[in-house]
């Protein structure tokens, strides 16, 4: 892709790389985090990109927490059981690896694990971890099934991806991936939908676009909750469709009522800080860093985070330390700031359970 056609709608100033909690001596790298549409598309993208070196130096946790991350992946799994069997590949699990859902491994000749942080709760000989990133060109065998979970959103070439998927994966084989709602997500004005980490908006037209022109078909998608996620089945096809895609106007609208959604939350949030009210925001990630980076107020008491790695560090690029939630204990009335999307419920129930007080924002 080039510039030509791509036009800057929104740019946040020299927004931190690192989107988790850090020590107090952790260096910040920061870049302008750039919103642009293309003029023919309207595709949305963050540019210019940061180097996979720098952004994936470190590893913030996310998906690891949580009844809805932990129902996901055991519903995601439940969508590739009838097809595990044969030689798979799965790619960019890290710790939420299927493997640890398979009870029985009798149909299944080899299973290849690539990714990070990888966490086998069980040994058996036919499991392969690599944890590093290669080249999937560089595999000798192809595979029955391949599967990757909220990986897709994450690679700077999503073409590129998608041919060498078609390249390892045998011709009546499986290819099964789930990835953001981001289309929700962003309706709901969630800052975790596009970032450095998610480089492209991805609506489900787009997604089929991408996967009809490099000769794969859907052959089933099922929602899993009303933002979450979309997971896909899909198969090659001899036939290639040609690419697709024009929203401009609909995605800029999209967009810029996502920009001002944020900017009302910081005018709230804002509007407590002046009263000297008690204010924290929920969420040690780019929830919280995006709207302390428009414009916030100082003042706030600090970052609420149930994973236990997070607490009492501080969030990236910011002096706000990250407490657990039950610090809202006896606190009396206390304001919440909570953009969390589909995790929103099972939040506010703990939080409501620790001080019944807390008004969110």
């Amino acid at each position: 892709m080039t510039n030509e056609n791509y036009l800057k709608i929104k740019s946040i100033k020299k927004f931190p790389i690192f989107m988790g909690a850090v020590n107090k001596s952790f260096k910040v790298e920061k870049q302008d985090m750039n919103f642009q549409i293309d003029q023919n598309s309207g595709k949305i993208r963050i540019y210019p990109r940061v180097s996979l070196k720098k952004l994936y130096k470190h590893n913030h946790g996310e998906g690891t927490t949580g009844l809805t991350w932990q129902l996901h992946h055991r519903i995601f799994f439940n969508y590739c059981k009838k097809y595990i069997r044969g030689n798979i590949l799965e790619i960019g699990a890290g710790s939420n690896s299927i493997i640890k859902y398979i009870s029985d491994f009798s149909k299944i000749n080899k299973f290849v694990s690539i990714g990070k942080n990888i966490s086998l709760t069980r040994k058996n000989k036919k499991i392969i971890c690599m944890d590093k990133f290669i080249k999937l060109e560089k595999l000798n065998e192809k595979f029955d099934l391949i599967i990757h979970s909220h990986f897709f959103e994450h690679t700077f070439n999503p073409n590129k991806f998608l041919k060498s998927i078609k390249l390892k994966l045998s011709q009546d084989g499986l290819h099964i991936f789930s990835m953001p709602n981001m289309k929700q997500m962003v309706k709901k004005g969630l800052a975790n939908a596009v970032s450095f980490e998610h480089p492209y908006y991805y609506d489900q037209d787009l997604v089929k676009s991408y996967l009809e022109s490099n000769y794969f078909k859907i052959k089933n998608k099922k929602n899993f909750g009303k933002s979450h996620s979309v997971m896909y089945q899909t198969t090659i096809t001899k036939n290639k469709k040609n690419f697709i895609y024009n929203k401009y106007n609909e995605n800029k609208k999209l967009f810029n009522n996502l920009f001002n959604k944020w900017e009302r939350d910081v005018k709230k949030i804002n509007f407590f800080l002046k009263k000297k009210e008690k204010v924290y925001l929920f969420g040690a990630h780019i929830f919280s860093q995006l709207i302390i980076y428009l414009n916030l107020n100082k003042g706030i008491n600090g970052i609420l985070d149930n994973d236990k790695l997070k607490q009492n560090k501080y969030l990236c690029g910011t002096n706000y330390k990250i407490f657990p939630p039950l610090k809202l204990k006896g606190q009396g009335k206390v304001y919440v700031y909570l953009r969390a999307g589909q995790y929103d419920v099972e939040i506010k129930k703990q939080i409501k359970n620790i001080n019944n007080k807390v008004v969110f924002i």
